[in-house]
């Protein structure tokens, strides 16, 4: 039983930050996208500032397409695949 707390405290260790810094740049992307809309849109309420401050393009991007479902879902099985495949390497290389 010791052994699964541990493993599930380390786990914890190595989610924790990065979950923190997923919320941390979704906050930011957000925030840079409203700013952004508001520019293009003319409002006036001090997001044109913000937007002219972010270097990035003054028209948002927008997609030709909406992508389907299927797509998504290859590109997180994709991802996964690439997620689990680091974590198993790092396993392997911590037991040498």
């Amino acid at each position: 039983m010791g052994a699964i707390l541990q493993a599930l405290g380390v786990g914890a260790a190595v989610l924790l930050p990065v979950m923190v810094i997923v919320i941390i740049a979704g906050y930011v992307a957000v925030n840079r996208g409203e700013a952004l809309a508001h520019a293009a849109a003319g409002h006036d309420g001090g997001h044109a500032e913000v937007a002219a401050s972010a270097g990035g393009p003054q028209i948002p991007f927008v997609p030709d397409r909406d992508p389907n479902v299927l797509e998504i879902l290859g590109l997180a099985v994709v991802l996964f695949t690439l997620v689990m495949g680091g974590l198993l390497g790092f396993s392997i290389l911590s037991q040498m």
